[in-house]
């Protein structure tokens, strides 16, 4: 971009500053021979010598007095904007972005940012939402610090916490023929029209991996991204779904007949982030909060995380 390194003027500018090499290098953390290297290219660039040495001590040229002047403005202008820098990162407030489902935004995280929040009041959360692989897939696009999501997949990129289980249960009206099992079997479900979460949903995954390894083919009338979308479906008789029992409300109960599996199927939820970035130091606060509110990974749905 110039003829001329900036890096080498700052050195130059340093060395007359401090009357010396040796002590232009105490004060730039640098070796006597990086600073005299970078005279050296500066005055190559220039095709001027720049200093002389008379009687021990170091002279400007005629060359090194006008390059000097300029070097003197170009550290005011550089000093300045330091001070701007500095003053700018002091109006930043630190953030800290999580993804997570929209299921555990609504019913799990009110709780974990409200305690974090209440622990760290100056960072700026920024809460993000979508299908557990699409928000896995934002952390290595940096969009997001930390996930919390069901049933990562293995990468050696990827570190995981678990920190909770949430059982998935049949839902059904309650006029529908299996609305009076006690319990149910992936087999006895196979002939009803079943709404099945989106693509990247773990439930999803969980669900059809389960009903794939029996050898069942679900019949599966209609895919759908909202929860509110499936119960509403499912409450008016058009069909079964599989849910979190988080994912139901005690108003629910007077629409809805929730079942349990006779081989219960479970999501484990886990706090995703990078290796690489597993000690950036609001992501581990955050990962030390979710460990105490969660202690133990067999912690059911009943949990207050």
């Amino acid at each position: 971009m110039f003829s001329y390194s900036l890096t080498s003027l700052l050195v130059f500018y340093e060395v007359v500053k401090s009357k010396g090499f040796s002590k232009a290098a105490g004060a730039l953390s640098m070796t006597q021979p990086g600073v005299s290297n970078h005279v050296a290219q500066l005055e190559v660039q220039i095709g001027k010598a720049l200093l002389k040495r008379e009687k021990g001590a170091l002279e400007l040229t005629e060359e090194g007095r006008k390059i000097f002047r300029y070097a003197e403005k170009m550290v005011k202008v550089a000093q300045e904007l330091e001070r701007t820098i500095n003053g700018m990162q002091k109006d930043i407030r630190p953030s800290l972005r999580i993804g997570t489902t929209r299921t555990y935004a609504k019913v799990m995280m009110p709780h974990i940012l409200g305690s974090f929040q209440k622990t760290y009041p100056q960072i700026m959360i920024k809460l993000d939402m979508g299908g557990s692989e699409d928000m896995e897939r934002t952390l290595s696009s940096l969009q997001n610090d930390v996930v919390i999501i069901a049933n990562p997949r293995n990468s050696k990129k990827l570190w995981s916490f678990p920190f909770v289980k949430e059982e998935l249960f049949l839902i059904t009206s309650q006029t529908h023929a299996l609305a009076s099992r006690e319990s149910v079997s992936l087999l006895e479900i196979k002939d009803y029209p079943l709404i099945i979460r989106e693509e990247g949903s773990a439930t999803r995954r969980i669900v059809l991996s389960a009903m794939e390894e029996l050898s069942v083919n679900p019949a599966v009338l209609i895919e759908a991204k909202s929860i509110e979308f499936t119960k509403e479906w499912v409450a008016q008789g058009k069909g079964i779904g599989v849910v979190s029992r988080r994912s139901i409300s005690a108003e629910d109960n007077g629409h809805l007949k929730v079942i349990p599996f006779k081989n219960p199927l479970f999501l484990e939820i886990f706090v995703v982030s990078l290796k690489s970035r597993k000690y950036d130091i609001w992501i581990h606060r955050f990962i030390d909060l979710m460990k105490t509110l969660c202690p133990s990974p067999d912690t059911q749905a009943t949990s207050p995380c």
